[in-house]
């Protein structure tokens, strides 16, 4: 008889069934990528740690800047239809592959973080390159109180505000050493808020960046995704947070 599971608990390299979604929301966009209820596929492997991205909005709307970074995390919830009409995980593309957002592989919190940073469905998209592990060493003025702290690439880029005196939005990400800047939106999920919080890193305060330092990427229990293969050959990248949420059928 076969047994009722949640996707990070089912084995690898065996057939795969899925049998509900816990959030209507994942559901929904997992739908719209093919993968239904009664889909099949296989959990291939060991987890992936999916690298940083820089990548290119194409036609971008509402002032969002051409180029945004993404965490490794969030870019592997962004699928892309190539123009080749190959679909993949964001971090799988090559450097120039371009195509359009087909969907997000995530619940509501962090598409609608994603969102924010300008990856909409259906928007043209392009990889510009895979980003190594960096570690931004800040200071950062929280209403008087300063403090040197280091974030890292992922938390840079959940980091939303203005470049100062009266430079342009976007994210700290892709600010430049010793150019201030102002807090104005932390993005992400409860677990990425608070871990910004902590560091002092909230709307009102200033940062300025110091340097960038090279960091060595430390993969973290509970954090890789979790690959499928569809039967007709579709590769996803599930984050545990979203797999948990999945029950699957096994033989």
């Amino acid at each position: 008889m076969p047994l009722h599971m949640t996707l990070t608990e089912a084995p690898s390299d065996v057939p795969l069934e899925l049998a509900a979604v816990a959030r209507r929301e994942l559901a929904d966009r997992l739908r719209r990528l093919g993968v239904d209820l009664g889909a099949r596929f296989i959990r291939s492997g060991e987890g992936v740690n999916a690298p940083s991205v820089r990548v290119g909005l194409v036609n971008t709307k509402d002032n969002h800047p051409n180029e945004i970074v993404l965490g490794g995390e969030m870019a592997a919830r962004v699928m892309v239809h190539l123009d080749d009409d190959r679909k993949l995980p964001l971090p799988e593309l090559a450097p120039g592959d371009e195509g359009h957002v087909e969907g997000l592989v995530s619940d509501c919190i962090c598409a609608n973080a994603l969102q924010q940073l300008g990856i909409v469905e259906n928007d043209r998209i392009r990889l510009v390159r895979r980003l190594p592990p960096m570690r931004y060493v800040t200071m950062v003025n929280d209403g008087g109180r300063m403090a040197r702290v280091a974030l890292s690439d992922g938390q840079a880029a959940m980091i939303r505000g203005r470049f100062l005196p009266d430079g342009p939005e976007g994210q700290f990400a892709l600010a430049r050493v010793n150019t201030a800047f102002l807090v104005e939106k932390t993005l992400g999920a409860p677990q990425m808020l608070a871990s910004l919080k902590n560091l002092g890193a909230v709307p009102g305060a200033q940062l300025t960046l110091v340097e960038v330092q090279p960091s060595q990427q430390v993969a973290l229990a509970g954090h890789a995704s979790i690959k499928l293969v569809t039967q007709d050959g579709l590769t996803l990248l599930v984050h545990p947070h979203d797999a948990v949420k999945m029950t699957v059928l096994v033989p």
